[in-house]
């Protein structure tokens, strides 16, 4: 089987296992107007080989977030942001593992690093750190979970299988590293979709999958093989039911192979005092018996 359709297999074999896109019997949310404090938050696989770098430093400026968590950073993605954005991001650390491996962080305010962890089976590691912004401390845990490739570097149909249980495996080793009670967003490059075994994971510990509220369709991810331009959606914010999230979005623009996505937050407001209750996995309150 040639390679075009060896690709072609792969993906419309991921379209049949993914299912149903969760939450998809709720309404989708509208953005809303913001008019309190917040926190602009942007992840990104900005691809290692750093194609039309200007490109993607276009969006991070002209979208401005608080908060930028990007995969596969590298030395020279460190020399150039840097030079580049320093002044609009004052704070920033970079984690270099080679390859693909690497990770940053940009922040208009300071940020304590709390852990980096590669979870048994994982290629990349975790990064779990606690932001000052606007709204308070947020915790974050930034991913890049293995992708659908055998040890080799290759698609497969049986790689794509395999690492699926890797992905979920890496999840439930990362999340139980998080403090309990406090405002927390889990992102970045999940390789996988909205309904996967590993965002459903997290969704079912009470997380909420911000882009799935106001956006169900667009892809995170595009790339050409041939005549033919695969497409998924690979990236992902999920949040605490501590937050609230005004609005969210992919962005389709950059150098990329990867959009990145946005999400701007708020702290949920004290539910009043009619028997309503916070149901963790949801948007919003539901009234208690």
């Amino acid at each position: 089987m040639n390679k075009i359709l060896r690709y072609l297999l792969i993906v419309m074999l991921m379209g049949l296992v993914t299912g149903a896109i969760l939450t998809c019997s709720a309404p989708l949310r509208l953005p809303e107007t913001l008019t309190g404090p917040h926190v602009k938050v942007l992840t990104w696989n900005v691809n290692y080989g750093m194609g039309a770098a200007n490109k993607t430093l276009e969006v991070l400026r002209l979208f401005n977030a608080d908060v930028v968590c990007l995969q596969e950073t590298t030395p020279r993605w460190e020399f150039f942001l840097k030079d580049q954005l320093g002044r609009q991001y004052p704070y920033m650390k970079f984690r270099h593992a080679g390859g693909a491996g690497g990770q940053a962080i940009l922040s208009k305010k300071p940020f304590r690093d709390l852990k980096y962890v590669r979870p048994e089976g994982g290629w990349f590691a975790g990064w779990i750190y606690e932001a000052e912004t606007d709204i308070g401390p947020v915790q974050i845990l930034s991913v890049h979970l293995h992708p659908a490739l055998n040890e080799h570097g290759s698609f497969s149909v049986g790689s794509y299988f395999s690492t699926k249980k890797t992905r979920l495996n890496e999840i439930k080793q990362l999340l139980p590293l998080l403090k309990k009670d406090m405002p927390t967003l889990v992102l970045g490059d999940f390789n996988e979709g909205t309904s996967s075994s590993a965002v459903e994971w997290v969704f079912d510990q009470g997380f909420i999958n911000a882009l799935a509220e106001f956006d169900r369709k667009s892809n995170t991810w595009r790339w050409k093989v041939s005549i033919i331009t695969l497409k998924k959606r690979f990236d992902h914010i999920l949040y605490s039911p501590e937050l609230r999230c005004l609005n969210s979005q992919v962005v389709k623009a950059g150098g990329s192979d990867h959009f990145p996505v946005l999400a701007i937050f708020e702290m949920k407001k004290p539910s009043p005092d009619d028997g309503s209750v916070l149901i963790p996995g949801s948007s919003g309150v539901e009234k208690g018996k």
